[in-house]
């Protein structure tokens, strides 16, 4: 059965990137719920919560959600961690010129949640877009490892070669 996380409504960077993380890394099956809080009383029916003022799973010693679950559940993934670099300057009040892709994200990601119909919506964009920057750091990654090789291929040579390495991990 599956698990059911809560957080409050009109998802943003720290809500859409934590909920990418569960799904991608801790809770495949996870679902979402989404409360109107503080009005609406966190319920322990409502799920797991994240990401909601005093529960486990939120901000802690200048810690944004993101990076609490990643410390919480021992994620390694060394693209998790360049992806909370991002969340961090994107979330934290004042750390937003520390990290070049912060800027961006927080644009798309405002955009975002005024443009859907729903909190489902605007999660289920935003897990995309959170995936595109993990695959991001991938790509730049791969890129530095082959360099060698990539410079004696043809553009599309190179495409290919990236999305493959990618994508089949």
């Amino acid at each position: 059965m599956p698990m059911k996380w809560v957080t409050r409504s009109f998802p943003y960077v720290d809500r859409t990137a934590s909920a990418w993380l569960i799904k991608k890394f801790i809770d495949p099956e996870a679902e979402f719920v989404f409360i109107n809080w503080p009005d609406e009383k966190l319920k322990p029916e409502h799920g797991t919560p994240f990401d909601i003022k005093g529960v486990e799973l939120g901000h802690k010693d200048n810690k944004c959600t993101f990076e609490v679950i990643v410390e919480k559940y021992s994620i390694e993934d060394p693209y998790v961690h360049k992806v909370a670099e991002v969340v961090h300057a994107a979330d934290i009040k004042g750390e937003l010129e520390k990290v070049l892709e912060a800027k961006g994200i927080k644009s798309l990601l405002t955009g975002l949640r005024f443009m859907t119909k729903d909190d489902y919506e605007t999660l289920e964009i935003g897990m995309k877009i959170w995936e595109a920057l993990y695959t991001y750091f991938k790509i730049k990654d791969l890129e530095e490892k082959h360099s060698e090789e990539l410079k004696k291929m043809s553009r599309m040579e190179r495409l290919r070669f990236l999305k493959k390495m990618v994508t089949e991990g």
